[in-house]
């Protein structure tokens, strides 16, 4: 911001830059970032647009408004920001990335959040910018562990993991708490784990690991544990990280006896499905209603709206509650066809938990268990599924080398460890066998 006030009437294009710097620049700390005003930072964003057009100006723009205005308000600018950015010459991707990202969460636009975190790791790979690739990256393995997929997102660690070593770095200093939530590493440690990062500093690494930790306990039934790590998030909130804390924070609270507090925050929850209209936005808001009115068709109006989103856990969530509330309501058969979906999705996604959670709902009704992984696949390594991925989507050995920064003989390896596990012997069977 210092930066940005000696750009002040000299250099209009470097004022947007360093202001636009400001905003990325804090979002590793989130609420414990000082030294920085936000609603300065708003204003200042606000007045540098108006002096020159163009993309930085159109950026510029959207976060103001995301600082400044109720959310109703700041949608409309935040949503041609995003339009912009998805017809953004590739290279101009690397001074947008990580807003971009931010903005589409604030949207609760998980498809557009997706386009611009592969855009934006595409033009780091062809700028050969090892900084920009390794943030890209590493937000991709947040996100996707934000949304309930561990699977996808140990793929992405896979590859900040070996673009590290490729640098120099010890790999192994690459630790992703929230991951670490979903794969079953003790409670306590992933607790101690996400204070210290916010001890260091790293106010959005805590969030994040909390936010996990919380879902998790939500689908291990650990209800008070999971509203005593997202009430703090809820109570000092930040900007478009804490909304999505907002599902998990309604149903912890309907399950702890907290009725007023879970209508509270579903009034805040709706208002922004309503204002962004997006699938994920109004699935999860009818979800949360669904809890505390126990009204079939709000878990109908969930499932409906999620089967529109990308999103296998979020999606398979619903089908659980309904399944559960058929249950309770002894409407077994139809509580047994929800219950399978939930597991099968879970099982796309790596979301173990859940779906030991689902199966232990069928194994109440004298159901079999569904197998935790799709069609009884074994369980590919993260680099292995890495490899899988990227082959079963047209890319050579060569490429996939490239893209990991691995030898073209790792690959081969790992290939054929895929094939071997897989009982498949051509990349046409491994694109249908991921397919499945």
């Amino acid at each position: 911001m210092e930066a940005a006030d000696l750009f002040h009437g000299h250099d209009d294009e470097l004022e947007q830059t360093a202001l636009i710097r400001a905003w990325e620049l804090s979002l590793p700390a989130e609420r414990l970032a000082t030294g920085i005003d936000w609603g300065e930072l708003g204003r200042r964003m606000d007045a540098a647009a108006r002096h020159r057009s163009g993309p930085a100006a159109v950026m510029l723009r959207a976060l103001s408004d995301h600082l400044l205005l109720p959310f109703d308000q700041a949608v409309p600018a935040i949503r041609r920001a995003l339009d912009m950015l998805g017809e953004l010459p590739l290279e101009q991707m690397l001074e947008f990335g990580q807003s971009s990202a931010a903005l589409a969460s604030a949207l609760w636009d998980e498809q557009r959040r997706q386009h611009c975190l592969d855009r934006w790791v595409q033009a780091a790979r062809d700028a050969g910018s090892l900084q920009q690739l390794d943030s890209a990256l590493w937000v991709q393995s947040l996100t996707e562990a934000q949304m309930g997929s561990p699977r996808t997102a140990a793929g992405y660690m896979e590859q900040v993991r070996e673009l590290r070593r490729a640098i120099g770095y010890e790999a192994e200093h690459v630790v992703n708490v929230s991951l670490l939530a979903w794969n079953g590493v003790p409670r306590e440690q992933v607790v101690a784990m996400a204070e210290g990062a916010r001890a260091a500093g790293f106010g959005g690494v805590h969030s994040a690991a909390v936010a996990a930790l919380a879902m998790v306990d939500l689908a291990c039934s650990r209800y008070q544990e999971a509203h005593d790590l997202l009430a703090p998030i809820v109570d000092v909130p930040f900007f478009h990280t804490t909304p999505l804390a907002y599902p998990d924070f309604v149903e912890a609270c309907v399950r702890t006896g907290r009725t007023d507090r879970a209508t509270d925050v579903l009034k805040l929850m709706e208002a922004r499905a309503t204002a962004c209209a997006t699938p994920w936005a109004v699935g999860v808001a009818a979800r949360s209603r669904a809890l505390v009115t126990g009204r079939q068709v709000d878990y109908l109006k969930a499932i409906e709206a999620l089967e529109s989103a990308s999103m296998n856990t979020e999606l398979g969530r619903a089908h659980l509650l309904y399944g559960e509330w058929l249950r309770r309501t002894r409407r077994r058969r139809l509580a047994r066809e929800h219950l399978h979906q939930a597991t099968e999705l879970f099982a796309r996604s790596g979301a173990d938990v859940f779906a030991e959670r689902a199966n232990g709902e069928l194994e109440a009704m004298g159901e079999a268990r569904t197998p935790t992984s799709p069609s009884g696949t074994p369980a590919l390594t993260p680099q292995e599924a890495t490899v899988a991925r990227l082959a079963a989507s047209g890319r050579t050995n060569a490429e996939i080398a490239a893209t990991m920064f691995l030898s073209t003989n790792t690959v081969d390896y790992h290939l054929r460890k895929v094939f071997s596990k897989l009982g498949i012997s051509s990349r046409r069977q491994l694109a249908d066998r991921l397919g499945q």
